[in-house]
């Protein structure tokens, strides 16, 4: 038998949750609110596709390995020059990249924890070490643990940290983070903004221009909502971009997936109007919380983190009613996590918590 990696042989996966929703079982009107992608479809991406597909070329071809139009449209919209951005199917993607590109066994990874746990997967994967810094609720973040961290460790090759956190909903403070890179030159800090379009805060992914080690990475899957067509980009310095095109495979960036990431780009009002509705929709279910003394905790993101008395009975009940919503039972006792969507969405979903009272 043929043995894999050895850092791949104890390696556990990354727990999705329940695929139920993709089968010809699921009921038509289900409420997905467990992966924190866009809770329903934006009619002008349907648009593009439809133009689209009579294209020359858009199945039959590779796509354009450098993605620039995206790109250009992408400098345009970050703010920063198009050859400090690289695009990969979902942020994912490039996470993974980077990893592969920089980390090598022993290396030493630092990050918060609770956060996104696909990450530690891509770190583990090439035999680096993962040390997780474990935050006690209510989840404020404190950068200059970090910092007592890496002088106690000695050597820190990177540290990954998310803003808007995932599942917690915390942003992480500037000044803080900019201190933090200066003090450790030789530490590469990795900022997932998968949720930035849902706050009002400026993008770390300015902050490239005066720092050689920082990476932002941000996504079309949650506020832009084309989670299924797979398509994300990092923002970093040009040596950084250039060792990780060593290996970048640009073909998987599809030619549908480039096209809808500029048609997002055009629509930009239409998405701002979306994401506005999710800030209005999630003040809302933060009241309902409050006024029905259940614990939350306040999110930047299109999610909110809520414990209940019984996690998985509620989940269970809901999934019954066609609504699906995460189960953090097992990392965070007693909490489940929303997404949030329309404001007729989360009314509905209001109304089914109300008719299950015993549970939360």
């Amino acid at each position: 038998m043929v043995k894999p990696s050895s850092f791949i042989k104890n390696l556990e996966p990354y727990k999705i949750t329940s695929q139920d929703v993709w089968s010809d079982m699921a009921p038509d009107n289900l409420l997905k609110l467990d992966w924190n992608e866009a809770t329903q479809d934006f009619g002008f991406y349907k648009d593009e596709l439809c133009r689209i597909a009579h294209n020359r070329g858009i199945l039959a071809w590779y796509p354009d390995y450098l993605s620039l139009k995206l790109t250009d449209a992408l400098s345009e919209y970050v703010g920063i020059d198009s050859n400090n951005i690289l695009t990969f199917p979902g942020s994912d993607v490039g996470l993974e990249y980077l990893c592969r590109a920089y980390l090598e066994p022993e290396d030493v990874v630092l990050t918060l924890s609770p956060t996104y746990e696909n990450y530690f997967v891509y770190v583990l994967q090439v035999g680096a070490s993962l040390v997780k810094i474990e935050l006690e609720k209510p989840f404020i973040p404190d950068l200059t643990i970090i910092e007592s961290r890496i002088n106690s460790i000695g050597t820190v090759k990177m540290v990954y940290l998310v803003s808007p956190n995932n599942p917690c909903g915390y942003i992480l403070p500037h000044d803080e983070l900019k201190n933090l890179a200066k003090k450790f030159p030789e530490t590469m800090f990795v900022i997932d903004e998968a949720y930035i379009e849902f706050t009002d805060t400026e993008s770390f992914s300015i902050l490239i221009k005066s720092f050689s080690n920082i990476v932002v990475f941000r996504t079309f899957s949650k506020g832009f909502g084309i989670a299924g067509v797979r398509l994300g980009y990092m923002c970093a310095p040009l040596t950084i971009i250039n060792n990780v095109n060593k290996i970048r495979n640009g073909k998987n960036v599809s030619m549908i997936a480039q096209r809808l990431g500029i048609c997002a780009l055009e629509n930009i009002n239409k998405i701002k109007e979306w994401l506005q509705e999710v800030r209005e929709s999630r003040e809302e279910f933060q009241v309902w919380c409050a006024d029905n003394n259940i614990k939350y905790y306040p999110s930047h993101g299109n999610f909110v983190l809520f414990e209940v008395s019984q996690p998985n009975e509620i989940c269970s009940k809901l999934k019954s009613l066609g609504i699906y919503i995460r189960n953090r039972n097992k990392i965070l006792p007693g909490s489940v996590r929303v997404t949030i969507g329309s404001k007729a969405q989360v009314a509905y979903f209001i109304d089914a918590l109300e008719s299950m009272t015993e549970l939360l």
